[in-house]
């Protein structure tokens, strides 16, 4: 039973957050309480309203329920209750949904820290320790396990814990969100390549073939960059190295020679803006990727027709209104014009001649003046009051479009981030997931095998042994089917000495092309491979027309 809380003040990012389909399998709105408008955006609208006539800057408190086990409503309904106890947001408005995420069901609920009695924010302190008391005493009584944090309260000793430090903090998360891989992923292949190298050089070189990037920190000697522009200090992505050790072993390193840690994160950031260009070239191919982007844009066509339904019934009924109103105008104006001409012949007309009833008929003529003067006022009042009115509708439904809009924008960027985080993976880890570097890169492949760690292990013997054992005609064929992948597509393979590619191909053409003599038609695809850049190849015939990968 895990249950979390942050306080906030950005209610459109928590509004497209809350309703994000394509990160969520179903998001269902339970209720909205305490606000005029019955949808998210409106809701958290007006508890942003309610925040800016106070001095607060953190208006709505956001929760986050995420139990071990699917609960009934009643028991989140029940959560919800205590929680509100507990921080002393009962009565407040707020909105409850409920998501399920990769088979997760879990709920999120937003209050309104302001009391619109004092116009004051409601004092949250030491949320944390109340939520986690929440969470055991809810475990406790829906028969929930609890984690190994929640279970016992450890006090001041929790900080001494050795594995506290390796836990993913919310800024790591975010940096795997961005990049794809996961903290034990880095630590792992970064301690794989300090432990296989024996010299500074070496390690940097290793690194450069894991795809990161050795810079000089700001505030410490040595960090790390990784495809995704984040920068990490080198000692920590260690495992069992110090900081003196580190800087023992870099010592012979120029730090003048290396770039800074800005610079290293816009060298990192142009080359992962290179790969997801590759990346979305290719999943415009892709059917897979094709179908899941054909699904999302029919859920959001399917949700904007409903409020394209709202705006036709509302100009529909604006229309109406305006014809009834000045139908009604035009009845009384006609009544007033006839009273006029009645009076204008008849009685009128003789009193008119008599000379001491004149005053009056000319103080009853300005009466009916100033009568229609009111009259056409009132009319010009209700007309702009109605216009008003109608104006505030209009302005409200295209509220909604606007914040759909926001919410469509979101949910096409986070399919496509999800789409190309895992082309960028298999890229960046060098995995043969598809992507034509994991051929090329056999040395790196056998040096990640745990047998490196024995001291008996001889890696030209496992080559030789692969390549026996192997079958080379079909690795040659494999081979010559990347070769026309990269021809067809137009793909630059670059010599940057910083660049991940190089050192793979160059090691293939020394494992695979030296050692292995092959034929001499595959040492010369492979030669070609890692020139500066490739020309494009003449057309070759039909017949003998390498297939592309995949085929």
């Amino acid at each position: 039973m895990i249950i979390s809380g942050l306080q906030t003040g950005n209610t459109r990012w928590l509004a497209r957050h809350l309703q994000n389909t394509a990160d969520n399998e179903t998001v269902e709105l339970a209720e909205v309480i305490g606000t005029v408008a019955t949808d998210i955006d409106g809701a958290l609208a007006e508890m942003d309203a309610l925040c800016a006539g106070t001095q607060a800057k953190e208006g709505v408190y956001a929760a986050f329920i995420n139990p071990p086990q699917p609960l009934t409503r009643e028991q989140f309904m029940r959560a919800i209750a205590l929680i509100e106890e507990r921080l002393g947001l009962a009565g407040q408005p707020r909105v409850v949904l409920f998501h399920v995420k990769s088979g997760r069901h879990h709920c999120h609920v937003v209050w309104s820290r302001i009391d619109i009695e004092r116009m004051k924010a409601i004092h949250l302190s030491h949320d944390r320790q109340k939520l986690r008391k929440c969470a055991q005493m809810l475990a406790a009584e829906f028969g929930l396990e609890l984690s190994d944090g929640l279970k016992n309260d450890r006090g001041a000793e929790r900080f001494a814990d050795a594995e506290r430090g390796k836990r993913p903090t919310r800024a790591e998360k975010a940096q795997v969100k961005n990049s794809g891989i996961t903290p034990e992923e880095r630590r792992a292949a970064i301690t794989e390549a300090w432990r296989t190298s024996d010299s500074a050089e070496s390690f940097q070189n290793s690194l450069e073939e894991l795809g990161y990037l050795l810079a000089k920190g700001d505030r410490r000697a040595f960090v790390v960059v990784d495809l995704a522009g984040d920068i990490h200090s080198l000692a920590r992505q260690i495992e069992g190295a110090k900081t003196r050790d580190v800087a023992k072993k870099l010592e012979r390193l120029d730090l003048a020679h290396l770039p800074s840690a800005e610079k290293a994160r816009l060298l990192m950031l142009q080359r992962a803006a290179a790969v997801q260009d590759a990346a979305r070239e290719r999943l415009k191919k892709d059917r897979t990727a094709e179908i899941f982007r054909n699904a999302l844009l029919a859920a959001q066509r399917t949700r904007k027709l409903k409020l394209d339904l709202q705006w036709q019934a509302m100009k529909i009924r604006h229309m109406h209104e305006r014809k009834v109103l000045l139908a009604h105008f035009m009845a009384e104006r006609r009544r007033h014009l006839a009273r006029r001409k009645w009076q204008a012949v008849g009685l009128a007309l003789y009193l008119r001649k008599i000379a001491f009833l004149r005053e009056l008929v000319r103080y009853q003529e300005a009466r009916q003046t100033r009568f229609r003067r009111t009259m056409e006022e009132f009319h010009r009042q209700i007309e702009e009051s109605v216009r008003k009115r109608h104006d505030h509708e209009a302005a409200e439904l295209q509220r909604r479009y606007d914040a759909l809009r926001r919410l469509d924008r979101l949910e096409m960027k986070s399919l496509s981030q999800a789409q190309i985080h895992i082309h960028m993976r298999n890229t960046w880890l060098g995995h043969d997931g598809g992507d034509h570097d994991g051929k090329m890169a056999i040395g790196v492949e056998l040096g990640r095998r745990r047998r490196q760690y024995e001291k008996d292990f001889d890696q030209l013997a496992e080559l030789r042994l692969r390549r026996t054992k192997g079958d080379l005609t079909e690795r040659i064929a494999e081979h010559q089917r990347t070769l026309a992948y990269i021809r067809e597509n137009g793909i630059e393979i670059t010599d940057d000495p910083a660049s991940k590619w190089l050192p793979l191909q160059r090691k293939q053409v020394d494992l695979l092309s030296r050692r292995a003599g092959l034929v001499h038609d595959f040492e010369t695809n492979v030669i070609e491979v890692t020139r500066k850049s490739l020309r494009p190849a003449p057309p070759e015939p039909q017949g003998n027309s390498p297939a592309a990968p995949g085929t």
